[in-house]
């Protein structure tokens, strides 16, 4: 029974770290955004001013980053920055592992849907000592991507291709990142650039159905199944370090391609 826990544990443990974690997200930034688009020359309506000399004042930097999520959840194709609602993540390649552990494969065509529903419970900006930080609180994610995976668990192959569903409730976030700043090469514009990003979370609960698992075998597919389900907040813990280092990487990007489309002559004055 203890060989059939560890077994399953193993595949559980794969099959998420699968759909967060890419390959070099240990190292270098893998996720910078390609965007020939001008930044921003007269401020929107939806971005809010705040004081140089203390952006933090009364909250308004708070009020600032919150204040550019519907803009960003409907995407502002002028400036070349995609929707965040759904955030859609093409591919992520799986390779992992040796000896009684070997999985290969990957992920297509992530569809991740709530990221618009953020509430921001923290931000600040300090320009002095070249740091910002945020606190995010998400409802709710709901996922669906493709999925094929290829290996071996212990003695017992692992063969699957198919849809793969996923929701994740209460989902808490912290972020903070070193930045710099940097002139838009184009336009001489003051921007700001994420150097570093360090992202830490919090999940309430978590569902998760990977359909056609060992080529359709009903009967390991729904132990499988509800495994993650039950087991869904340890196996998170376990791949805690994993899984931060996989969302920094993306949303380094992310954030670096939003900022550098806002001179910050439009935002402090």
């Amino acid at each position: 029974m203890l060989a059939l826990t560890n077994w399953k544990l193993a595949i559980s443990l794969c099959i998420i770290a699968a759909v967060y974690v890419r390959p070099g997200s240990c190292g270098a930034y893998t996720r910078e955004i390609v965007n020939d688009k001008p930044p921003l020359q007269e401020r929107p309506a939806w971005l809010k001013t705040c004081k140089r000399s203390n952006p933090n004042e009364d909250k308004c930097f708070r009020q600032l980053f919150e204040g550019c999520f519907p803009a960003l959840a409907a995407g502002i194709p002028e400036i070349g920055v995609k929707s965040f609602e759904p955030l859609n993540i093409d591919q992520v390649s799986v390779s992992k592992g040796s000896g009684n552990l070997v999985l290969s494969g990957g992920f297509q065509n992530l569809v991740i849907r709530g990221p618009s529903n953020a509430t921001v419970r923290k931000a600040s900006l300090d320009l002095e000592r070249r740091l910002l930080s945020f606190e995010l609180v998400l409802p709710r994610l709901r996922i669906r991507a493709k999925y094929n995976l290829k290996g071996n668990i212990l003695l017992l192959p692992l063969i699957g291709n198919g849809d793969v569903a996923m929701a994740l409730k209460n989902v808490h976030t912290t972020v903070y990142t070193r930045i710099s700043l940097r002139n838009e090469t184009r336009t001489g514009d003051e921007i700001i650039h994420i150097d570093e990003m360090k992202v830490s979370f919090e999940v309430g609960a978590m569902r998760i159905h990977l359909k056609n698992l060992f080529n359709g075998n009903d009967i390991l597919a729904a132990s499988i199944n509800t495994f993650l389900n039950q087991n869904g907040n340890e196996v998170i813990a376990e791949l805690r370090p994993d899984l931060e280092l996989g969302l920094a990487d993306i949303f380094h990007g992310l954030w670096n391609n939003v900022f550098s489309k806002m001179p910050t002559k439009l935002w402090l004055v």
